[in-house]
């Protein structure tokens, strides 16, 4: 192949390759400009009220209110994040919550565990 013809051709797939990847990025949230809570709210529906309710298993934790999932922010880190030992078990109960779930925890607890952030 002529050299003066491999360098732009070169040039031409470098930049396109580029391109490709440039436009096919996506946004990336980061605990400045998200609001966690309501996601952790979902979380929590779907994965923690059925024991953590006046009656359930859970009890007295309860996270029934807003206020009381925010009043107990640092347990629920603690219980889906942090290591287990004797005194912090692995919640939901015999099982885990997804990898994006406790990410989604750990940012709203880390922007102050809030009802409003």
């Amino acid at each position: 192949m002529n050299r003066a013809f491999a360098t732009p051709l070169l040039l031409f797939i470098s930049s396109v390759v580029i391109y490709s990847a440039c436009s096919n990025s996506k946004v990336v949230d980061t605990p400045s400009d998200t609001p966690y809570f309501p996601k952790v709210k979902a979380i929590i529906t779907a994965n923690c009220i059925s024991c953590h309710q006046p009656g359930g298993q859970g009890m007295p934790l309860f996270f029934t209110s807003d206020s009381s999932i925010v009043a107990n922010a640092a347990l629920i880190k603690a219980a889906v994040i942090d290591p287990v030992s004797p005194r912090n078990k692995r919640m939901p109960l015999g099982s885990s919550l997804l990898p994006a779930d406790t990410t989604i925890i750990g940012r709203w607890f880390a922007k102050g565990g809030k009802a409003t952030d």
